[in-house]
């Protein structure tokens, strides 16, 4: 072990002090903050593309010229490149699969912005959302097995390209659990400085903050790839490694280059926010910290209280195909019995008594429920619920219905099932509806809506800014703790919809200066 840790000493002393390597990680580092910094706003343009390419041949670069050096090798600058052609392809694919393996991690801090500039046919869209816990389990198992598949036998591929022996999977499980305990110290350390941040409150600490995150992630980063890299190729003895000294001007000012990026995304970070304003306020399921039991009238009597913007609730068609107000297609939890609104009539189902939070109340019918909304004079949130037994004819029968009056009532509708939105938008083109997003993984504008309901643990700036480029709102669910509220203010959310009504009316009235941690907290996800 002590002699393991020599060695590795010795590899991150050379990759930190190698003139070739270190201008390879100032152009890497330089292109990557770039290709953030040009990304902040969505859409293409010619200096995205060009960073973009030029990042990829960099990073092919890089790793290859980190191969050769942990390897002990002597190649000049000439003949990396030459290496690099022979084997474009498989370097091709190295880095595509590399691309796919970080997605789930942030892909770089560039995790969200590739994700906002994809645009997809609307249909494969709907069926991944319809029928999101299969395609979870099968993407899942496809990302482990080629997980598996790159680490395993990559180094069986890379010693073709490389001549050297190949990492065993033993050493590369160890190089991997180092990386991942750097990327622990870099977690704890960044949220440090975000403890910090609660308590010293002004500007210049905050870009103080910024900037070592950014600094440290970019450190982690670099030992993490070369410990790998050194994994791969079989970890050489360090009397193998070979020190070079040509070439310290460029590397100084790549290096030089890297920190002007770090500044220019650490500003864009810290001023470049979206403005602290107005935040619109709803209830989700009718309830506020836990007083009533979802989606009744009786909860909906005693939220209006607090005067929501919006009070969403969600509807299920019953067989008789009437409309109820309840969340779940199984009335098992709430009720106690293992049926489906599907199976009962609404007479049927008025009869249930629903359990919740120590409290208890019957099931509410939409006429009824949309009554008290109307007594009230408030705007409901309506979410429709659809499921394969549905009939034919249930969102036209719904439009004609209730399409004018939910518009006077200034009410609007948003639904998971992209064929409801669609055919709501046709129907009652004066009617706001909006598209609920499990994950967000899409452009908006493969999807157009009146509004977006953005999942919040996946939310970023960029999509937020992708809806107001289609000029519509985007609402993010369900923050409830403080904390989750203030950091999807500080990403410019039009509103959220929460269990903690009053808590979020608190929070938005809050100071700017007072929450200034959440940005850090936002960018540290944004590489997470």
């Amino acid at each position: 072990m002590r002699r393991y840790r020599h060695q590795l000493n010795c590899v991150w002393r050379l990759s930190l002090t190698h003139t070739g390597l270190l201008m390879g990680w100032g152009g890497l580092i330089s292109l990557l903050l770039g290709v953030r910094w040009l990304s902040q706003r969505p859409g293409w343009s010619g200096a995205l593309v060009v960073s973009v390419v030029s990042l990829c041949l960099i990073a092919i670069w890089q790793l290859t010229q980190v191969a050769v050096v942990v390897s002990g090798k002597s190649m000049t600058q000439p003949e990396i490149w030459r290496r690099v052609w022979q084997y474009k392809w498989a370097w091709g694919l190295v880095l595509l699969v590399s691309v796919v393996l970080a997605l789930p991690f942030g892909l770089w801090g560039l995790g969200s912005r590739f994700w906002a500039r994809l645009v997809l046919p609307a249909t494969l869209i709907n069926f991944v959302t319809l029928n999101r816990r299969p395609v979870l389990v099968a993407v899942g198992g496809f990302y482990l097995l080629l997980a598996g598949i790159f680490w395993l036998r990559g180094p069986h591929w890379w010693s073709q390209g490389e001549a050297t022996t190949g990492g065993s999977a033993r050493q590369i499980g160890g190089a991997l659990s180092i990386w991942a305990g750097l990327a622990a110290v870099w977690i704890v350390g960044s949220e440090a400085l975000v403890a910090v941040l609660h308590v010293v409150t002004g500007r210049l600490m905050l870009i103080v903050a910024v900037f070592i995150v950014l600094l440290g992630f970019c450190l982690m980063t670099i030992l993490g790839l070369t410990t790998v890299v050194w994994a791969w190729c079989g970890q050489p003895q360090p009397q193998q490694l070979l020190d070079r000294r040509r070439g310290l001007p460029g590397a100084l000012v790549l290096s030089l280059i890297s920190l002007v990026m770090m500044g220019m995304v650490t500003s864009q970070t810290v001023f470049a926010q979206p403005a602290w304003g107005p935040t619109t306020l709803i209830s989700h399921r009718g309830v506020d910290h836990g007083h009533g039991v979802q989606n009744t009238v009786g909860a909906l009597r005693q939220v209006t209280i607090h005067q929501p913007d919006y009070v969403e609730m969600d509807l299920h068609e019953t067989r008789d195909h009437q409309w109820v107000v309840l969340h779940d297609e199984n009335l098992k939890v709430l009720a106690g019995r293992d049926a489906t609104p599907h199976d009962l009539t609404l007479r049927q189902l008025q009869r249930l008594m629903l359990h919740e939070n120590r409290q208890q109340a019957r099931l509410s019918s939409w006429p009824a429920y949309l009554r008290v909304a109307e007594a009230q004079h408030q705007r409901l949130m309506v979410e429709i619920k659809t499921t394969p037994h549905d009939s034919q004819n249930a969102i036209r029968r719904f439009a004609t219905t209730y399409g004018d009056r939910l518009r006077h009532d200034g009410s609007v509708v948003h639904s998971l099932d992209y064929r409801v939105v669609r055919q709501l938008r046709q129907l009652q083109p004066r009617l706001k509806v909006g598209l609920i997003l499990p994950f967000n993984w899409v452009n908006p504008r493969s999807i157009p809506a009146d509004f977006y309901s953005f999942q919040r643990l996946s939310a970023s700036q960029q999509f937020i800014a992708a809806a107001h480029q289609e000029g519509v709102p985007a609402y993010l669910w369900t923050p409830d703790t403080t904390a989750t509220m203030m950091r999807m203010w500080a990403l410019g959310a039009d509103g959220q919809i929460t269990n903690e009504l009053s808590r979020l009316r608190w929070v938005t009235q809050q100071s700017a200066t007072a929450t200034r941690w959440a940005v850090l907290q936002n960018f540290v996800l944004s590489y997470a």
